[in-house]
């Protein structure tokens, strides 16, 4: 009798442990599903802060590098990410090709997972390389960054040597943002300005074009961000749900500290002007709050998620400030957002982490730590993202012709604007140098106005006599 009893008790656990399993696998497909709904917000995202003339090539690179991540992932990106380690820990080795998931049932969800965050990743780089990168050459670095340099550092972070070390970045501040981030800064660096980007005479013309587009991706974004963070637990059995909950609080509080204040901020510093509320700003603050708590966000509280959301919000108005000064062109502030809050978010575990950070007085270590990882992954994106650059200039690969920048890629090489506007309005954005003739038209405007007043006046003074 006592024997059949434990061999039932035995029965159960082991359907109860299958269970758990199938949940945790589910939660992890069911996250990463949702995180690939982020290439709609970035879609939107970059499509609005472009020109008009070119947002169909900038929807165009976001779709191929979708694509091309996941591809790029499943031949041979997710084994060199997750595969088992190789002796120096420096990368996987096996799992390429999806060899390995017959074997390894759960590998399924950890490889959907996993490519759709390559797949985020990969769009952040597409953002500073917005209106004047081919699309060709964005291609091949496209599928240099998801199927290379991106998951050599994951691996790292996540399975590898500085995993080891105890390098914690829980949903990636460090690893993706700001290695996609630095990635960024170089592409746009190499690429240099849009022509007449820095020139006073025609700043009015690289305002964003659709502001209603960064509004709804902005917000498809920060819905996506509570599954990209919390899905990073890959299951809800044994605890993990109360993580989850921490992880969805925090990140919601955090995304919102980091809007409010660059909104009172730009509030305060244009209140005297007609731009005193901007949408931009507000939607750009919250997602710098964004990526700052996500590294740290299931071991914080929530007030240093308020806190650590208003520090990406500092870091965004500094880094994007120091770059407008340098005339680095970054026509969706990706480098503001993901490279600065990036390295903010990476550091932060070292601070206001319970159960690692110098506030709770586990000592320095853990921010040693962070230091060291973010170094390694600025330098090997930047010696990468170089190096292709470099070679894709070579192949007159790099950047578009310079006519084909002015009249907008659109129009010369993908078929067509994306949406159209009425003819007047369409043509007047085809010129390029529309700036000069708004001029002309507001002075002839002007004079016409002036001849009515005097006819008007004459009028008058007939009518008097």
């Amino acid at each position: 009798m006592n024997e059949q009893f434990n061999q039932a008790h035995y029965d159960i656990k082991q359907q109860i442990t299958h269970y758990e399993h199938d949940l945790d696998h589910f939660w992890t497909t069911l996250t990463g599903a949702v995180v690939l709904i982020m290439q709609l917000g970035f879609a939107f995202l970059e499509g609005g802060c472009v020109r008009y003339r070119n947002i169909q090539s900038i929807i165009i690179k976001v779709y191929a590098n979708t694509a091309i991540s996941i591809i790029m992932m499943w031949i041979v990106g997710y084994g060199l990410m997750m595969g088992k380690t190789n002796d120096s820990q420096f990368n996987g080795i096996s799992g390429f090709a999806g060899f390995r998931f017959k074997d390894h049932p759960e590998s399924y969800a950890d490889f959907v997972f996993n490519t759709a965050l390559a797949a985020a990743a990969n769009s952040i780089v597409s953002g500073g390389a917005a209106e004047r990168m081919s699309i060709p050459g964005y291609i091949a670095l496209s599928a240099l960054f998801s199927g290379f340099i991106y998951p050599i550092c994951i691996h790292w972070a996540y399975k590898g040597w500085l995993y080891d070390l105890g390098y914690h970045d829980f949903a990636g501040s460090g690893a993706i943002h700001l290695t996609a981030g630095i990635g960024a800064l170089v592409v746009t660096y190499m690429l240099r300005p849009r022509t007449n980007r820095f020139n006073p005479q025609f700043e009015s013309q690289f305002k964003p074009s659709n502001t209603t587009f960064i509004c709804l991706s902005c917000l498809t974004l920060y819905m996506a961000w509570m599954c990209f963070n919390s899905g990073s637990t890959l299951a809800l059995s044994d605890g993990s749900v109360f993580t989850v909950g921490n992880s969805i609080a925090n990140t919601m509080v955090g995304g919102a500290s980091g809007g409010l204040f660059v909104f009172f901020y730009h509030y305060f510093t244009n209140r005297n002007t007609d731009n005193r509320f901007s949408l931009v700003m507000v939607c750009n603050g919250n997602l710098a709050g964004l990526v700052a708590v996500t590294g740290s966000n299931d071991e914080i509280e929530q007030w240093a998620a308020f806190l650590i959301g208003i520090i990406g919000g500092i870091i965004y108005i500094l880094v994007a400030k120091i770059l407008h000064k340098l005339q680095i062109d970054d026509p969706v502030d990706a480098i503001p957002i993901h490279a600065g809050c990036g390295l903010a978010g990476a550091m932060c575990p070292g601070w206001f982490d319970r159960r690692r950070g110098i506030y709770y007085e586990w000592g320095a270590y853990q921010w040693g730590v962070q230091v060291l990882g973010c170094v390694c992954f600025i330098a090997w994106s930047v010696a990468w993202h170089y190096v292709a650059c470099k070679i894709l200039e070579r192949l007159n690969l790099l950047r578009v012709h310079n006519s084909i920048e002015m009249e907008g890629l659109d129009p010369t090489i993908c078929g067509g604007h994306a949406f159209f506007y009425e003819p007047v309005r369409e043509q007047e954005m085809k010129e390029p140098y529309s700036f000069q003739r708004d001029i002309q038209q507001l002075e002839q405007v002007k004079l016409n106005e002036m001849e009515i007043d005097e006819r008007n006046l004459s009028i008058f003074k007939q009518a008097d006599k």
